[in-house]
C-alpha cells in the first residue's frame, strides 16, 4: 500500500472513530455537585417532589433525608435494610422500606413518615420480597411463593404525578424478582419473563424495573443490562451495565465497573439509550469508585455515592 493510500485509510478510519465519538454524547455534564451531611452516605434515591435524597448505610441499613435546599441530614430509622430498594409515594411524604431478618430469610415492610418519622409495619416476616409498588395510598408486594397483597400505607389519598393517560391505564402493573427471575403483575396476574434462558443455560436476573410509561422492563441477565417488553419480546441488549436505572423512558443510566475478584478497583457512571446504542461515560476519570446512580425525577440530575460514602449529583442537558 502506498502513502497516498495509506493516508486516505487513515483520514476515513479518523473521521469514522470521530463520528462515533459524537453520536456517543447523548448528554452534557453542566453541573456537578458534592454533598456532605456530616456522616457516611449511600445508595442515593430521589424523593419524587426531586427536593431531597434518601441515603443509607453502605449495608442499606437505616434510613436518612437529605434536603437538597437546606444540605441538611435527617435520620429516619436504624430499621435494618430500610433503605434496599425503598419506594417513595407520589406526594414525598412516605417511604416504605424493608427490614431484612437475615438469620431468618424472612422480610417485614414499613412505611416511614418522612416528616414525623414515625413508622407503622405493614407485613411482618414473609418470604422475601424485592420490589414493591406503590399506587395511591396502597403498597402492592408479592411474597415470594404467595399470591400478591395490597395494604394501605397512608390513610390521606396520594394522587399519581408525572403519568400519561396510557400509564395511568397500566398503573397497576409492576415488576419484581422471585426466585432470581423476572415476574410481572399486570391487575394482579402474575407472569415469569425469561428472555434469556435456554434449554442448556438456566439464567439468573437482577436490578428489574419499570420504564415510567410502564411499557418496558430493565434488568440485568448474564452480567449485562437489557430492555424488553412486558412479555419479554423486543429483547435489547445495552451492555456491561451494573446497577441500571431508568432516565425518562428513552435513556438507561447505570455503571461500568470493574474489580480483581474481591474490591471494585474502577467504576464510572454511564448512559446509554434504552433502545441500544453507544454508551457515553459521564463521570471523568478519576481514582474515585463511583456506584449505584439514581436519576431525578424530571431527568436532568443524577445522583450517586463512592466507595467512601460521598453523595455526588450531576446535573445534566440533552445534546
Amino acid at each position: 500500500m502506498n502513502r497516498n493510500i495509506m493516508r486516505k485509510v487513515l483520514l476515513l478510519f479518523v473521521a469514522l472513530t470521530t463520528v462515533t465519538m459524537v453520536s456517543a454524547q447523548h448528554f452534557k455534564v453542566v453541573k456537578t455537585q458534592r454533598f456532605a451531611g456530616g456522616t457516611e452516605m449511600f445508595h442515593p434515591v430521589f424523593t419524587p417532589d426531586g427536593k431531597s435524597l434518601l441515603v443509607t448505610g453502605e449495608g442499606y441499613d437505616g434510613l436518612s433525608l437529605f434536603d437538597l435546599t437546606t444540605k441538611s441530614l435527617t435520620k429516619l430509622t436504624s430499621i435494618p435494610g430500610a433503605g434496599y430498594k425503598v419506594a417513595v409515594s407520589a406526594d414525598s411524604k412516605t417511604a416504605v422500606c424493608h427490614e431484612i431478618h437475615a438469620d431468618e430469610q424472612k422480610v417485614s415492610l414499613f412505611s416511614v413518615d418522612l416528616a414525623t418519622k414515625a413508622t407503622s409495619k405493614l407485613a411482618d416476616r414473609v418470604s422475601h420480597i424485592n420490589n414493591v409498588n406503590l399506587v395511591e395510598n396502597r403498597v402492592q408486594f408479592a411474597p415470594e411463593g404467595k399470591a400478591m397483597e395490597v395494604k394501605p400505607f397512608a390513610a390521606r389519598k396520594i394522587q399519581m404525578k408525572n403519568l400519561s393517560a396510557s400509564a395511568r391505564n397500566r398503573i397497576n402493573v409492576y415488576v419484581t424478582e422471585e426466585d432470581l427471575k423476572v415476574v410481572v403483575y399486570n391487575n394482579g396476574r402474575r407472569t415469569v419473563v425469561d428472555p434469556l434462558s435456554t434449554a442448556d443455560n438456566d439464567v439468573n436476573y437482577c436490578w428489574t424495573s419499570l420504564s415510567p410509561n410502564r411499557q418496558r422492563i430493565l434488568f440485568v441477565g448474564h452480567d449485562d443490562a437489557y430492555t424488553c417488553n412486558l412479555d419479554g419480546s423486543g429483547l435489547v441488549h445495552l451492555g456491561k451495565i451494573h446497577a441500571p436505572v431508568w432516565c425518562g423512558d428513552e435513556y438507561v443510566v447505570g455503571m461500568q465497573d470493574k474489580d480483581d475478584g474481591y474490591i471494585f478497583t474502577k467504576s464510572d457512571i454511564v448512559v446509554v439509550p434504552s433502545r441500544g446504542g453507544q454508551i457515553q461515560q459521564l463521570t471523568p476519570n478519576s481514582a474515585e469508585i463511583k456506584m449505584f446512580p439514581a436519576v431525578s425525577p424530571d431527568g436532568k440530575q443524577i445522583a450517586y455515592h463512592t466507595l467512601e460514602g460521598k453523595i455526588y449529583m450531576l446535573t445534566i442537558e440533552k445534546q
